[in-house]
């Protein structure tokens, strides 16, 4: 197509009438347009045309739209895409209209005791029985909380993870209820529903909907995806636009200044003009940059700043970038060091030899500029994510607690931290093993996501401190319903831990830390809330003896506990 002055929209979408319809609605207003059914031409589109906007229907089939959308922002030459949710489907009534055929519909994260209401009110407890759920839900780490709550909640769980199984599996099961996810790959729950209806055996089986998409409703913020959303039956042409005038008059996430401290660069190089062109390339992105010469002013300046990351010639005087490399690599201070080799060299004998000593990554002369940051970028995001994410929980660990704590107190607005730590959970790591403390911890860290992270753009912050310790660093308006959520839902899936006879018995027989044989109540979680709605918080020191006060606090509670911090001096 012949391009004009009009800003390039990219529409991502299988339905055909929904598509030509939005394509005549912003090409009469300028716009121009592309669309693309296929998950790669998507990905190529997005490389190669460059559109100031994509438009996605999130609830197309042909495709995960969430591992597209995921692609795109871990790819540093597309990760400043702007994308926004759009999926106007007249099957939306099915839940939200007048006459909805399901029995409840629940948005993620779900609250708990919400979710055991809707059950009771779909499916009466009936005495002497044990009622059956199915979970139908791709998210695996969700279905597996939902699970653990089910059990405590004496119900039979049958989680299916594969959309095109819920069908077969409930005409076998005949569950009393199903918990379904609107949006699953290849098959959504929309289509599930309708097929349940063609049959006698299915149709009756209620239905409560568990899903982030909040339907017939605009959110600036998407609770799914983080991305602006519009999920609707009939969507407003002026909301429509407007949205869209926002998301594409705004300059891209390049061009915004770097507001966090600038990570330190070493580019060492022999030739001059190049050296230059990199150092002013790599300051206008944002770095701070550190230069060098040749291989031995490249060790100087390592020991002087201790960079972040260093980018070496391989053909230096007086040492070459492998040696140099050689020399960080085995220098237990600067080992951790990211490094990139830049060499006009393409034997691939000195790439391998690069590779075995860690070397980061290899980068061809000519330099191309824009390709040397997006690669800085990339390999010090992966980095610290490396050095710095619990491997049991993945989450963040205790350098970017104390970072966070100290950003929120500069900041100067309010704020809270909530200290979160598990009751004896030694004793039932001794009686279970290890395994099966490592599954606690898990689950914990991944309810603490799923009750605190309401979407990408969430400002909410949550750290694994250590052992069964996590931290949260969240508004303060809000912080102490989300600690009664916490607690109220960990006692929610607590029992599920427990072999049947130590749920009935309600403890463990186990030994103290001196040594001592007594029995232990079920795991629970004890929260303290550190906030500076009342007194000032100076330091992350200061925060933490408060977290562990407060925690001693809730801990003499011998149920699952909260303590807000009252005092004002």
């Amino acid at each position: 197509m012949v391009e004009g002055p009009g800003k390039k929209i990219l529409l991502v979408d299988t339905d055909e009438a929904a598509a030509g319809a939005l394509t005549s609605f912003l090409q009469d207003r300028g716009y121009l347009t592309q669309t693309v059914t296929d998950y790669q031409q998507a990905l190529t589109a997005v490389q190669n045309w460059k559109p100031h906007l994509v438009v996605l229907n999130i609830l197309v089939q042909a495709f995960n739209p969430l591992d597209f959308i995921s692609d795109i922002k871990k790819n540093p030459f597309t990760q400043a895409q702007k994308i926004i949710i759009f999926s106007q489907t007249p099957k939306t009534e099915i839940v939200t209209g007048p006459s909805p055929k399901v029995s409840g519909y629940l948005t993620k994260p779900v609250d708990f005791e919400a979710l055991k209401a809707a059950l009771r009110k779909a499916v009466p407890p009936a005495e002497g029985r044990q009622l059956s759920v199915m979970v139908a839900d791709d998210d695996t780490e969700f279905s597996d909380l939902v699970k653990m709550f089910l059990e405590a909640n004496n119900y039979k769980a049958l989680i299916v993870n594969d959309p095109l199984a819920v069908l077969p599996l409930l005409r076998a099961e005949k569950p009393d209820a199903l918990l379904l996810d609107i949006m699953m790959p290849r098959k959504d729950g929309f289509s599930i529903m309708q097929e349940m209806q063609d049959e006698a055996s299915t149709a009756r089986v209620p239905i409560i909907i568990l899903s982030a998409l909040r339907l017939e409703n605009y959110q600036e913020s998407g609770i799914l995806t983080g991305l602006p959303e519009i999920v609707a039956h009939e969507i407003p042409g002026d909301l429509l636009l407007k949205l869209i005038e926002e998301q594409t008059s705004q300059d891209g996430p390049a061009a915004e200044p770097q507001k966090a401290a600038r990570p330190r660069v070493l580019l060492a190089d022999d030739q001059t003009e190049l050296l230059m062109l990199m150092k002013e390339m790599v300051e206008y992105a944002g770095f701070e940059v550190v230069t060098a010469n040749d291989g031995v002013e490249a060790m100087t300046a390592v020991y002087e700043t201790n960079p972040d990351i260093i980018v070496l010639d391989y053909n230096m005087p007086r040492k070459d970038g492998l040696a140099v490399a050689q020399d960080l690599k085995n220098n237990p201070i600067f080992a951790h060091i990211p490094i990139i080799i830049v060499t006009g060299i393409g034997e691939k004998s000195t790439k391998l030899k690069g590779l075995s000593m860690g070397i980061d990554d290899y980068l061809i002369k000519p330099v191309d500029t824009d390709e040397l940051v997006a690669r800085i970028r990339m390999i010090l995001k992966r980095n610290k994510q490396v050095l710095d994410t619990n491997p049991l929980s993945k989450l963040p660990g205790n350098p970017s607690i104390q970072a966070r704590v100290e950003r929120e107190i500069q900041k100067g607005g309010e704020f809270a931290v909530l200290y979160l730590d598990l009751d004896h959970f030694k004793a039932y790591n001794d009686n279970y093993g290890f395994e099966s403390g490592d599954r606690v911890i898990k689950a914990t860290a991944n309810l603490l996501v799923k009750l605190t992270i309401q979407n990408e753009n969430s400002e909410d912050f949550i750290g694994h401190i250590g052992g069964d310790d996590f931290i949260v660093v969240t508004r303060f308006e809000g912080s102490e319903e989300l600690a009664r959520r916490i607690v109220s839902a960990f006692d929610g899936i607590s029992p599920s831990f427990y072999s049947k006879a130590d749920r009935e018995r309600g403890c463990i027989v186990s030994t103290d830390r001196q040594g001592n044989i007594k029995k232990f109540p079920l795991l629970s979680i004890s929260v303290g809330i550190v906030h500076n709605h009342t007194r000032p918080l100076h330091s992350f020191a200061q925060v933490s003896n408060i977290g562990t006060e407060l925690k001693k606090v809730a801990k003499a509670d011998n149920k699952s506990h909260y303590t807000m911090d009252r005092r004002r001096d």
